[in-house]
């Protein structure tokens, strides 16, 4: 994951090296984070506060090699996905100066002069404890509504899970909590939402256009904008199945259940069999995969297109539908 950062966010991050949660956040930028600087390596040496701090990025057994001068999103515009258009971009955390950052603030995570801790540490699923990965269980979640304290705002959602669509009576308790809760801490944009089931999987009674609807009124109601739907309905091939665990990926978190995310029946109580549920951050590195945890799940997903009917919007940052 990226972190951009500009000068003055970024002195204002060291003097705020008092904040209990600053030792965390500094080694997470440290051993989690590509960091890529606005301003020049000869401005930062320039200050005695930034050259100490870049000493201590740039060195130890987990040296932190950053990039200088480097150019992002025209963080002054409205975000129309015109400006920010790639996956790193839509991923990462944004370090800025300005003292408002527009309205990419309820699309992404961006932090003005002052609240960069505070924008920080919503990339650990708990804040509390600053853990990157969170377990739980149906019976503990209670309901899909109490998975908002573990959300983030948003640009995209994607789901796979190859049973979602089995039962209509279930959609309300699960499929629409999931998305309503998913989508809290977005407003003013329109969300790409791709649901990804298997198509021999689906309830004859389900009017997928009906769904479709359903959630963009839910939705609009929640963020101001309608989303975007699509649905990737898959074959079940031999060897070659859906994702085996269950998959929800925002922007910035990855949900993975052994079993379907239909954990609720009609009347709201669980009807899992137990499996647990997963809660990642996607600032989480994994020592042993070089690419980015978002371009390993989305790389496998795009695999699943190739043989998948597409209906709805087709619009994703995630997945490509040409």
């Amino acid at each position: 994951m990226n972190a951009y950062i500009e000068i003055e966010s970024l002195r204002s991050l060291i003097r705020h090296r008092n904040d209990d949660r600053y030792g965390e956040c500094l080694r997470m930028l440290k051993r989690n984070l590509d960091i890529y600087f606005s301003f020049s390596k000869s401005e930062a040496l320039s200050d005695p506060a930034i050259q100490s701090w870049i000493i201590g990025l740039t060195s130890g057994a987990i040296a932190k090699k950053p990039s200088w001068d480097c150019a992002y999103p025209d963080t002054e515009n409205e975000l129309t996905l015109d400006c920010i258009n790639n996956i790193d971009q839509l991923c990462a955390v944004y370090l800025l100066d300005d003292e408002e950052p527009q309205r990419m603030s309820k699309a992404i995570l961006v932090s003005c002069c002052g609240s960069e801790l505070d924008t920080l540490s919503k990339l650990y699923v708990t804040a509390e404890d600053q853990e990157f990965e969170y377990e739980t269980t149906a019976a503990s979640i209670g309901n899909w509504r109490n998975l908002g304290a573990y959300t983030t705002p948003c640009t995209d959602i994607l789901i796979s899970d190859r049973y979602i669509l089995s039962r209509k009576s279930l959609l309300g308790k699960n499929l629409y909590s999931i998305i309503n809760t998913l989508v809290q801490k977005t407003s003013n944009l329109s969300i790409n939402i791709v649901i990804m089931v298997e198509r021999n999987a689906i309830d004859a009674n389900i009017d997928l256009e009906n769904v479709s609807e359903t959630i963009k009124d839910n939705v609009g109601d929640i963020v101001g904008v309608e989303p975007k739907v699509t649905f990737a309905l898959c074959s079940k091939q031999p060897k070659k199945v859906l994702f085996h665990d269950r998959l929800i990926l925002t922007n910035y978190r990855a949900i993975t259940s052994g079993d379907s995310f239909n954990y609720f029946n009609e009347q709201g109580k669980v009807a899992t069999g137990g499996f647990g549920i997963t809660i990642s951050s996607l600032a989480k590195r994994c020592d042993y995969v070089q690419e980015r945890v978002i371009e390993t799940y989305c790389k496998q997903l795009q695999k699943e297109l190739s043989s998948a009917i597409i209906q709805g919007d087709r619009k994703s940052n995630f997945l490509n539908f040409s």
